[in-house]
């Protein structure tokens, strides 16, 4: 008697353990689907500020080097560009509730970064511009 009611347990156990596996893995399935609007939502925008992050911080190091004093502007809009810029990722990376803020700071801090770029005739400063230009554009639409 007592086998019979281990061997029923152990099939009841087993019969609960495989009918929550797919209720699990679709709970799962729809946490990665979220994920992955989030994403695609979001997509554009983080990787053109990646780009300006990295054309800012690179024009300020060139810009530094050159120890250049009408360069002082620039190498201070492109960090202050990098910080926002920093800042609108993570936050849409998170899909936080400050996303539409953080992009519209960023929009206002790369368009005056381009602004004080244009002044000038670097290569790198051209390029910043370009990519603060974009990141400001798609942060707008946010």
């Amino acid at each position: 008697m007592k086998k019979v009611t281990l061997l029923f347990v152990a099939l009841a156990f087993i019969t609960m353990a495989a009918s929550t596996i797919p209720s699990v893995s679709n709970g799962m399935k729809k946490k990665s689907v979220n994920s992955e609007l989030i994403d695609a939502k979001y997509k554009a925008c983080v990787e053109a500020c990646n780009a300006c992050v990295a054309s800012c911080k690179s024009c300020e190091t060139k810009c530094t080097k050159g120890k250049d004093a009408k360069m002082t502007d620039c190498i201070q809009l492109c960090k202050e560009c990098v910080s926002a810029c920093e800042t609108a990722i993570k936050s849409m990376n998170s899909n936080s509730t400050t996303v539409k803020s953080d992009c519209t700071a960023c929009a206002k801090a790369c368009d005056a970064c381009a602004t004080e770029c244009d002044k000038f005739t670097n290569d790198h400063c051209k390029k910043c511009a370009t990519d603060c230009r974009k990141a400001a554009k798609l942060c707008n639409e946010m």
